[in-house]
């Protein structure tokens, strides 16, 4: 049964527990452990043999907030992705509010068996709620395989709220390692604790003593978003592959390390997993558009063709999901709300200019509504001889420019100005990301 709803559980630290040695390899044996699914066994064993490089790879589902629901990690589960993170669980709200719990982990009948493995992601930095968050979610019905801690988040609401990408440089890191610490003292034994985290402003040599605090704190895994803070909306830039590689050569050995950022195919997959080393790699607006991304598809995001499924397919497929698993029951979803949000970004080039079936989109309360709509996009793209297999990634691509690392970036004059007077305007430009 899950723990009782009461803010004012205490939680006891135990004092005497001394931290669980890290097994290297426990995510390869997560996603060996998990890769039985009849369904996806043949296309496993084909894609492995034609990439080797794959083999026992995660293929990873980004924590998003109102993104990462349910529905749309089975569909996302159905092509290729083997793990993923549920969306940011705010640790303080579901310590204090039963609302917020009933909506973020509401699995009346327990975590579905395909929705596995799953990793959750809190953020906080207060110990006792972190803990509360974990000890219910653990006594709950279903299961789960690990918590991530949220370390990555770039938003000004992150800044207030003391956690995301802002935790890394609080009292000089010592707020972060002092967290983790506790939390493998408490329930390391229970379950691994990881971390994603941004490279520092301050730049690689200072974010890498961090990491190494972070490791010897204790922490069973590390995501790595090769951007800083300070790249995000209009400002993201290309991910720094070079800094996570260096990530994995100073402490790859010791623990599993996942490359989050620049992964929008295949093709960034296994180039990704080349050039770092990394155990596997981690994909948030690019999946959003395309959650067919870790299949075979043989295309690149700006080029080439497309042999995997349509958008309006996929879309259609996600619908049918998500009646069957509405993203409120398993929680981390806002009904036919979070529906809609997904087939707008799923159909974001088909709606172009179709001004009339997008705001049917915006408005529809319920399947049969949406269904309608994908059948008169399915009818103008016959007439406009729409092929499928010309297809590629639209509005992901908006922000990617490209720079050899993060270290090379500095905020436009614009963003510097409202990072020093407030000007909210001017933030809410690079305030768009979606991956915490």
């Amino acid at each position: 049964m899950p723990l009782e709803n009461n803010a004012d559980t205490k939680i006891e630290e135990k004092n005497d527990a001394s931290p669980r040695k890290v097994d290297r390899q426990w995510i390869k044996k997560l996603i060996q452990k998990h890769s039985t699914d009849p369904r996806l066994v043949p296309y496993y064993k084909e894609l492995h043999e034609k990439y080797p490089i794959l083999k026992d790879k995660a293929l990873v589902v980004a924590p998003m907030v109102d993104q990462s629901d349910l529905p749309f990690r089975l569909i996302c589960r159905n092509y290729g992705t083997n793990l993923c993170f549920t969306p940011m669980i705010h640790a303080k709200m579901f310590h204090q509010k039963e609302s917020y719990r009933k909506k973020f982990w509401s699995y009346v009948n327990g975590t579905p068996p395909e929705d596995r493995p799953l990793i959750v992601q809190l953020c906080g930095s207060d110990t006792t709620n972190i803990l509360y968050a974990i000890r219910y979610i653990l006594k709950s019905k279903g299961g789960v395989d690990g918590f991530d801690l949220n370390c990555g988040c770039p938003q000004t609401i992150a800044k207030r709220g003391n956690y995301g990408a802002f935790l890394l440089e609080k009292d000089d890191g010592n707020l972060i390692v002092d967290l983790v610490e506790k939390l493998v003292r408490e329930v390391g034994n229970e379950i691994p604790i990881s971390v994603k985290v941004r490279i520092l402003p301050s730049g690689l040599d200072d974010s890498l003593k961090l990491y190494k605090r972070i490791v010897d704190a204790g922490a069973s895994m590390l995501t790595i978003h090769g951007r800083n803070r300070l790249q995000k909306g209009l400002n993201t830039g290309k991910a720094d592959w070079e800094a996570i590689k260096k990530v994995v050569e100073q402490f790859g050995e010791k623990i599993p390390i996942l490359a989050n950022g620049g992964i929008s195919n295949l093709d960034d997959v296994r180039e990704c997993l080349e050039f770092t080393g990394v155990d596997g790699v981690m994909s948030s607006e690019g999946i959003l558009e395309y959650p067919a991304l870790f299949s075979e598809t043989n295309t690149r995001a700006v080029e080439g063709k497309r042999t995997g499924p349509s958008r309006l397919q996929l879309t259609r497929e996600y619908v049918d999901i998500a009646e069957k698993h509405p993203p409120e029951n398993g929680g981390q979803g806002n009904g036919i709300r979070c529906i809609r949000t997904h087939c707008h970004k799923f159909l974001h080039e088909d709606l172009n200019g179709r001004v009339d079936i997008r705001k049917e989109i915006a408005v529809a309360q319920d399947h049969e509504k949406l269904r309608k709509c994908f059948q008169d996009i399915e009818e103008l793209n016959k007439a406009e001889g729409h092929v499928a297999e010309d297809e590629v990634l639209a509005w992901y691509m908006r922000h990617r420019i490209p720079r050899r690392s993060s270290e090379e970036y500095s905020p436009p004059k614009k963003l510097q100005r409202a990072n020093n007077n407030g000007d909210k305007k001017a933030q809410s430009i690079s305030e768009d990301d979606h991956d915490s």
